[in-house]
């Protein structure tokens, strides 16, 4: 009989950000992965008819979308070393300047990984990111009810975002 596998727990992960969050400080609430969707062309469209009636469609694939997003979800703090302070310093500095950021998309693109573990804390998925930006920002809103620590998402745009494990 075969051995099961040990299942990827959706709740053991980590996130590294080449220069902006690595090492031990660094907590993530959530990470989403990409979707891949390719673009397709000729879609419905009908190229001939074949003996016996049957229609042939043109479908070709013209590759996947030029670039790819995920959401990190960080609780908000005010601690200058904190993953929510490093992450807001990232997308300042990436900020177009009549934004009021500094302007410094091109020189802040940064790599990064994406790791998760089995349920003993092996390592057993790995996606890799590379020139990746923060390209939008949300705070979640302030509710005297709510019994919730604060959130800031995230949104990270990347060129490249390929499964190395």
């Amino acid at each position: 009989m075969a051995e099961l596998s040990k299942p990827i727990a959706p709740s053991s992960f980590y996130l590294e950000i080449a220069g902006v969050v690595d090492g031990e400080k660094s907590i993530f609430k959530s990470v989403t992965i990409p979707q891949y969707q390719p673009k397709v062309q000729g879609g419905q469209q009908a190229i001939g008819c074949t003996k016996g009636g049957k229609t042939v469609w043109q479908v070709n694939s013209a590759g996947f979308e030029g670039l790819f997003s995920f959401d990190c979800v960080c609780v908000a703090s005010g601690d200058g070393g904190s993953t929510s302070m490093e992450m807001k310093k990232w997308f300042e500095n990436c900020l177009p300047s009549s934004s009021g950021g500094k302007g410094k998309w091109a020189d802040n693109r940064k790599g990064g990984s994406i790791t998760a573990y089995d349920t003993d804390g092996k390592e057993v998925a790995k996606w890799e990111f590379a020139e990746a930006w923060p390209s939008k920002y949300k705070c979640a809103d302030l509710d005297v009810t709510s019994g919730d620590y604060l959130e800031e998402t995230y949104t990270i745009t990347c060129e490249q975002f390929n499964r190395k494990k």
